[in-house]
């Protein structure tokens, strides 16, 4: 124990006077006497007098897990000439803190995790939740930083955007190195506008691509402020809004079969082989005990195909789109997706009409997805945000309701922004909670 303790705070066993350790209840209490040592008055430079010890606890959590308190024995001493007094440099902890310094750097690490909330982090340490929030309040540097080539704009679902009349909080993301820029109160116009309007405007001419969802202000801002940037949608959320019309199709053909029937059962129960292409189809035969007889994945898509020909074409047409999305390149892109809206257009399914609609409107920004990055040699998307967010959505749901968007915001920009530190130091701040 004595070795780690002086290991963590850098001293040398040569400077301690006195080392004991005991057992308290669950905490492990050390007692520590630094060697005295001959300090001159700050004041008139005369050698100080010793004037006593004063004890004072410091709050020190080490590798075994328990709470330990480290009882330190604080010299204090008095200058006979002048009458200053002051004790000797403590160090465990910053003058007028009970916290050891190694516990809160301890602290402003686990807070980069953003899978664990301020109560994990004072339950870990037998500190208060409000302590650790002051800590991270004050500790957190947040430098300014530059757009980056590739822009990702997103957003997440909050109670905190309601503050704004909104749903959403506005995620603003550097695509090439997959960490957050900013975080705005909503992904309303105005928030993007003001946050464009903090960057000068050759910075901002220096953004080469945006990647958005299919949100229609994204586009308009990002015409408006980045008028350099290619704008590209996020393939992923193309693929996803034609599953979902996919699934309409099928549901309403479902519904038109009886329920138990072998029509209902093939599209209720297996609809999962419509939905993806990594079941092997040519697989090992197994018996199904509705049919009867042995199936593999490829018979019984067969059979759901063969219920209907509007559900086949449906299909038919999803699986080349998703071919399309895949296989094809920016110079032979265009030309496919004219065929691919031509057939969606002939097709007649009614829940289509929205994707082939959509196909048209974003059609520019749909191409420009097949664009590369120079810097990350990656396709133009937001799918690399997927994660981020999910984390983001875990930090709000363990958070048991987030009142201070500011503090929030901090956090999550610590969180996934490597250029973004911490500092400590013996002066402590809060966050003030926004009220509007």
């Amino acid at each position: 124990m004595q070795n780690l303790i002086l290991d963590l705070f850098n001293i040398n066993s040569e400077d301690i006077d006195l080392f004991t350790t005991s057992n308290q209840d669950s905490s492990v209490i050390c007692t520590i006497r630094l060697k005295k040592k001959d300090l001159f008055c700050p004041v008139c430079g005369k050698r100080l007098s010793l004037n006593g010890c004063v004890i004072k606890n410091v709050s020190h959590q080490v590798l075994t897990g328990r709470n330990t308190q480290l009882i330190y024995q604080a010299r204090r001493y008095r200058c006979t000439n002048c009458g200053h007094s002051e004790f000797e440099k403590n160090p465990f902890a910053y003058k007028g803190f009970r916290t050891s310094t190694f516990v809160m750097d301890q602290i402003m690490r686990d807070l980069h995790n953003p899978r664990i909330n301020y109560t994990m982090i004072a339950q870990k340490y037998h500190l208060s939740t409000n302590q650790v929030i002051r800590y991270f309040d004050s500790f957190v540097v947040i430098p300014r930083y530059s757009l980056p080539e590739s822009l990702g704009i997103d957003e997440i679902h909050s109670k905190m955007a309601k503050r704004k009349g909104a749903s959403y909080l506005g995620i603003l993301i550097d695509n090439d190195h997959f960490s957050l820029l900013d975080v705005l109160p909503s992904r309303n116009k105005s928030d993007l506008n003001t946050f464009f309007l903090s960057f000068s405007e050759k910075e901002r001419l220096n953004v080469k691509y945006v990647t958005i969802d299919m949100w229609e202000p994204y586009r308009d801002i990002a015409h408006r402020w980045l008028k350099n940037a290619v704008v590209a949608v996020d393939p992923f959320h193309v693929i996803e809004h034609l599953s979902n019309d996919f699934s309409k199709v099928r549901i309403r053909i479902m519904n038109s079969y009886i329920k138990g029937s072998r029509g209902y059962y093939l599209l209720k129960s297996w609809n999962r082989l419509l939905m993806s292409d990594k079941y092997d189809l040519d697989g090992p035969k197994k018996y199904n005990h509705v049919f009867h007889t042995k199936l593999n994945y490829g018979d019984i898509l067969k059979m759901i195909l063969d219920l209907s020909d509007e559900l086949a074409l449906a299909y038919n047409l999803k699986e080349w789109y998703r071919r399309f999305n895949c296989d094809f390149s920016f110079e032979t892109a265009p030309s496919e997706l004219d065929a691919l809206i031509h057939a969606f257009q002939r097709s007649g399914i009614k829940e289509y009409e929205e994707f082939t609609n959509l196909l048209i409107h974003w059609k520019e920004e749909i191409i420009n997805s097949f664009l590369f990055s120079d810097i990350s040699g990656l396709r133009l998307s937001n799918a690399r945000t997927e994660s981020m967010n999910n984390s983001i959505r875990t930090n709000i749901c363990i958070s048991n309701g987030l009142s201070n968007f500011r503090r929030f915001r901090a956090r999550m920009i610590y969180c996934f922004n490597d250029h973004v530190f911490y500092s400590l130091s013996s002066s402590l701040h809060s966050f003030k909670t926004n009220k509007h």
